[in-house]
């Protein structure tokens, strides 16, 4: 009897399947009608909608953020143009572009690391990076005990409180925060990312991307041979005088700290004298000075003219 129904099932499997199938398409299909009829507007399509996401596993809050995101992606959005053929995308990737200029023979990464380049300076023997995590550098004084990486971490630090209950994190990502507020709809990302706002202004053709990208553009002239970027990380350029002169000042900070003593002493004698000096301005000011006499204006005397001298001797 065993035998008979297992003889039966297995011939008749093939039937079994077959109609498994068609239910499973036909399932589908009104899935797929479903979805169709809620794209035009029909609501009557929303419980397709259901339908197909859940045979697929979908969950639906997954399936708004992929229509959502595919949106976002159409070729009339700022970030469906950015990655469009001759975008924004297009336009770093072509030959002569952004990175081309990088990456090409003689770029600025070529430049870089060649030898005797910036990057073979800074990681020599008492170079940029030698004296960066020198024993007394700046990364020990960060990481010393007492430094500024305990100091950050500590108990009450800022970062205790920044993750504290209430702290700037539970205000920043609360319901009504400010990440709330960017993200809700008709927020600061959907101002940004709307048609006209300002990503579509930065990726728009002729927009400022474009122009900084563009051929003699700011980033060609930028990272061309003898650019500014040549300029700065040149040998005795710029950046290698200001890490020179942060070298001298850490070698006079021992010798200020000497000094720092000195300097003390002559302001405690600076006081001293100013408290010595005021008294005695005091009294001098007190002091009664003798009147000066004005000067006695001398006699006129009066010159007679010889012609009256004559005229007496002559009467």
């Amino acid at each position: 009897m065993a035998l008979g129904k297992s003889l039966v099932d297995l011939a008749t499997a093939p039937a079994r399947i077959w109609l498994a199938g068609v239910g499973a398409g036909l399932n589908l299909a009104n899935a797929a009608v479903g979805v169709a009829k809620q794209a035009v507007g029909d609501p009557r399509g929303t419980s397709g909608s259901r339908a197909m996401a859940s045979m697929l596993g979908i969950d639906e809050v997954a399936l708004a953020r992929a229509n959502r995101l595919a949106r976002l992606l159409d070729d009339d959005m700022p970030l469906g143009r950015a990655i469009a053929q001759d975008g924004v995308l297009d336009r770093f990737l072509r030959p002569g572009g952004l990175v081309d200029l990088l990456t090409t023979e003689g770029g600025l990464l070529d430049r870089l690391t060649a030898e005797g380049g910036v990057v073979q300076r800074a990681l020599q023997p008492g170079g940029l990076a030698d004296k960066i995590i020198a024993e007394d550098g700046p990364v020990s004084r960060v990481l010393a005990e007492g430094g500024l990486a305990d100091k950050i971490i500590a108990e009450n630090g800022p970062v205790s409180r920044v993750l504290a209950e209430g702290g700037l994190a539970d205000r920043i990502l609360a319901d009504d925060g400010p990440v709330a507020r960017v993200l809700a709809e008709g927020g600061l990302a959907d101002r940004l990312l709307a048609e006209g706002g300002v990503v579509d202004s930065l990726t728009s053709e002729d927009g400022l991307i474009d122009r900084l990208l563009g051929e003699d553009g700011v980033a060609q002239r930028l990272l061309a041979e003898g650019g500014v970027i040549d300029l700065l990380t040149a040998q005795n350029g710029p950046i290698e005088q200001l890490t020179d002169l942060a070298d001298t000042l850490g070698r006079l900070a021992p010798g200020m700290e000497a000094l720092e003593p000195a300097i003390q002493t002559l302001q405690d004698a600076v006081t001293a004298l100013t408290l010595v000096v005021n008294p005695l301005s005091n009294i001098a000011e007190r002091i009664p000075l003798p009147r000066r006499t004005p000067r006695r204006s001398s006699s006129s005397r009066t010159v007679r003219s010889q012609r009256v001298i004559d005229a007496d001797d002559s009467g």
